[in-house]
């Protein structure tokens, strides 16, 4: 089976692939966060992604400017193929596989 991950495009960088091979992967600015996140609006621990059984859980770690979903504000959200989650204004998708 193919490990799941993340796929980010910054603006005018290339494309970056995250696994999420660990069972929890924290989003964020701070240095300790599995994926660093260079944005004033992300905050220092902004969310993170769970693996539980059957599938990966978003979770919003309090941050100031919230996490969304396609759009919508979540506090906590069970992924699916093709999700967008969005940062303050950083955009990663989720992937079941390339």
């Amino acid at each position: 089976m193919a490990m799941p991950f993340l796929r980010y495009a910054p603006l005018g960088r290339e494309v970056q692939f995250f696994p999420l091979d660990k069972e929890v992967i924290t989003l964020g600015r701070s240095r300790e966060c599995d994926i660093r996140l260079e944005d004033p609006n992300v905050s220092r621990r902004h969310c993170q992604v769970r693996k539980m059984e059957g599938g990966y859980v978003l979770e919003d770690l309090q941050s100031k400017n919230g996490t969304y979903v396609n759009g919508s504000p979540v506090q906590r959200w069970v992924l699916s193929d093709g999700d967008l989650i969005i940062l303050g204004e950083q955009k990663l998708a989720f992937k079941l596989e390339k």
